[in-house]
């Protein structure tokens, strides 16, 4: 299991790509976020999409209270658009957008590349 990850920033949004057997915990996500922080206030960027499989997730219930409560202080006026493959979002992952909405982070989940892109407003129109 890994917590590393890739940046890359692209004209309109900054991609946030998850090694394979990434597990969400803790320090690792903490550590995402500092680093997304740090690229969008370097970029000017205001959009992220965090994309990847997610192998497992070791976070209670407070976990997701901290890490939150760390992406309002850090990413205020940003939108994360979590794409996670094969991972149904639960309770925890909807405390955590929750924290994370009221500390003025827009959050939200998806299964499919395509519908977080336009999510974010940088994806191709839905088909007619």
């Amino acid at each position: 299991m890994t917590t590393d990850f890739k940046l890359t920033p692209h004209a309109d949004y900054l991609h946030v790509a998850l090694a394979p057997g990434y597990e969400i915990r803790p320090a690792g996500a903490a550590e995402l976020m500092k680093s997304v922080s740090d690229v969008c206030a370097r970029q000017g960027q205001r959009r992220v999409l965090i994309e990847g499989t997610v192998a497992a997730r070791r976070m209670a219930t407070m976990d997701s209270f901290s890490v939150g409560t760390l992406a309002g202080s850090m990413l205020a006026g940003v939108s994360l658009a979590c794409c996670f493959y094969g991972y149904k979002p639960d309770d925890k992952w909807q405390f955590f957008k929750d924290v994370a909405q009221n500390r003025g982070v827009r959050v939200e989940f998806f299964g499919e590349r395509d519908a977080a892109l336009r999510w974010l407003g940088v994806g191709p129109p839905p088909p007619v």
